[in-house]
């Protein structure tokens, strides 16, 4: 309950009857000046002046037994003083915000303040007589707050019109980038420009793909240096990480620049396949070469790995004539044809030159030839048995070293593991081999 309304209440609780005439006109004295408080109070002067107003009505009430009238001749000078000086200084900030105004709605703000006083001007209008004349001077440059509340509508709609049209060429210029950007992404020098920012920042990962791209479409040894550059400098970031993701882009970086020998990426490379092999239990799968093999043994410097997914339809030997591991094509094709093909030089250096022995057939006795020296060989009969826990199931057969029941025949391996000595013919393409080479795993 406002103020004013508690101070009606207690008036009207009383009963004039109750009262003398000298009584009431003191409570109605009383109760203007507290609506003179209460109007010195408010800030807005509409508000000051409706309680300077009742006030008054309050002192004419008490006028005929008191003695009020300076004090009634000073409130109404209050009263329009205040109104005055509060029709000024709304007009001034209307003004003023019309002035800073910088969007649509800024210039609706400054139309609203000018309509509250056009409003106020209607209804409550200010006598040239009843305030000084250097405020009436000031008042009368206030008096067309109509027609800057007209005026405002109309900047606050031209306002909106620009700034739509601001927003359309913002948007049409924005697609106009859009389209370059994406257009520019397509090309040649975008790829190069991205290479180079992107090392700056430190991600070299990208960097290099870009630089990738880049050689593809120009062929520039200027390109190629670059990408070169920025996945070597990505492989040693990834060496450094802890996470698996980045030690398999290690390797994968390391193993493509070791093949052509790019600074030490080869002594890298060989680093972290020793550590694997090192840290690998018997039939575990490992990286050397790209390809994943299994763990067959190991001793304290050297390890022996076979190929964990056989190399399906090959012959044991592509003529058909008397076959041993020594003059065999399959021999041939993996101590040099597989080595080039898949190792980098530097892992081909620690591969070791392992004396195959050549065992004859155990149960048919067929001559097995001369033994050999080979960094990749395959398994005998009898090594293959003794593997056999460590050997995995595949879903063909694979070729042995040791020949089978006669010349032109060679002993192989059962999906199930088992050693099947009487062999097959060894130019038949169906079968597969499982390459065996002995690594040097020293620090």
């Amino acid at each position: 309950m406002r103020n004013d309304e508690k101070i009606d209440i207690q008036l009207n609780e009383a009963s004039e009857e109750e009262l003398t005439a000298e009584e009431l006109a003191q409570q109605h004295y009383n109760t203007a000046l507290r609506y003179i408080n209460i109007a010195e109070h408010m800030k807005q002067f509409e508000e000051q002046d409706k309680y300077y107003h009742r006030a008054i009505k309050y002192l004419r009430r008490a006028r005929p037994y008191m003695e009020v009238r300076p004090l009634l001749r000073d409130l109404r000078k209050k009263k329009y003083a205040a109104r005055a000086e509060g029709k000024i200084a709304l007009y001034e900030e209307a003004c003023q915000i019309r002035d800073r105004a910088r969007t649509p709605e800024d210039y609706y703000s400054a139309q609203t303040v000018f309509e509250r006083i056009h409003r106020h001007e209607l209804k409550h209008k200010i006598p040239k007589r009843k305030v000084s004349e250097e405020l009436y001077e000031r008042l009368g440059k206030c008096t067309d707050s109509e027609q800057q509340a007209a005026a405002c509508g109309e900047m606050a709609a031209k306002k909106a019109a620009e700034m739509k049209r601001h927003s359309l060429w913002v948007s049409l210029g924005f697609i106009a980038v859009i389209i370059a950007l994406l257009a520019f992404s397509r090309t040649t020098a975008f790829y190069q420009c991205a290479g180079a920012a992107l090392s700056l920042f430190g991600d070299h990962e990208t960097a290099w793909h870009c630089y990738q791209i880049a050689y593809e479409r120009t062929g520039s040894d200027d390109d190629y240096a670059d990408y070169q550059e920025q996945r070597y400098e990505a492989a040693l970031a990834a060496q450094d990480s802890d996470n698996e993701d980045s030690a398999d882009a290690a390797y994968a970086g390391f193993y493509t620049l070791a093949r052509e020998n790019y600074k030490d990426s080869a002594d890298h490379l060989t680093a972290l396949e020793k550590e694997d092999i090192r840290q690998a239990e018997l039939g575990d799968i490992v990286m050397f070469a790209n390809l994943e093999w299994r763990v067959l043994d190991r001793t304290e410097d050297q390890a022996l790995l076979i190929k964990d997914k056989s190399i399906t339809d090959i012959a044991f030997q592509s003529e058909d004539s008397p076959c041993t591991w020594e003059t065999s094509s399959i021999r041939r094709w993996l101590n040099s044809n597989f080595l080039e093909e898949n190792f980098a030089e530097a892992e081909i250096n620690i591969l070791k030159d392992t004396n195959v022995i050549a065992e004859d057939n155990p149960v048919y006795h067929t001559s097995a030839g001369k033994d050999t020296v080979d960094k990749v060989f395959l398994l005998s009969s009898s090594e293959a048995a003794g593997y056999y826990d460590t050997l995995h199931g595949t879903e063909t057969c694979w070729w042995l070293r040791t020949p089978g029941a006669n010349e032109g025949s060679m002993a192989f391996v059962y999906p199930n593991r088992t050693v099947m000595n009487y062999g097959y013919d060894c130019t038949d393409d169906t079968f597969s081999v499982k390459p065996v080479m002995w690594v040097d795993i020293s620090q």
